[in-house]
């Protein structure tokens, strides 16, 4: 598989990135949506790191046999989890709303 150029940057070029995107997204944002916005990446962050350790404590010779299944099968839960997780953030992100108005 090709690697992304995102993959290939180093940890500054990474961090100034990181930066820049975090600086030019909530310009536009205000304090609620802010922090509505940051927990959501957050929870995106943590899922994926949840899904790299199931994957990796997974013994070689049970990956070979079931890899595929398994990971669909995580996949699936990751985004039964991913799309509660954006309910709940519209639910939150409209409350929000009819409070500003």
């Amino acid at each position: 598989m090709e690697e992304s150029t995102f993959f290939s940057l180093d940890s500054e070029q990474q961090v100034l990135l990181a930066a820049l995107l975090a600086i030019i997204i909530s310009e536009k944002l205000n304090q609620s949506q802010l922090n509505i916005l940051g927990n959501f990446i957050e929870s995106l962050g943590q899922n994926i790191l949840l899904i790299q350790a199931v994957v990796s404590s997974t013994p070689p010779s049970a990956q070979s046999d079931s890899s595929s299944d398994t990971q669909v099968q995580d996949l699936q839960k990751s985004m039964t989890l991913l799309q509660q997780d954006l309910e709940t953030m519209k639910a939150k992100i409209a409350a929000l709303e009819g409070k500003q108005k």
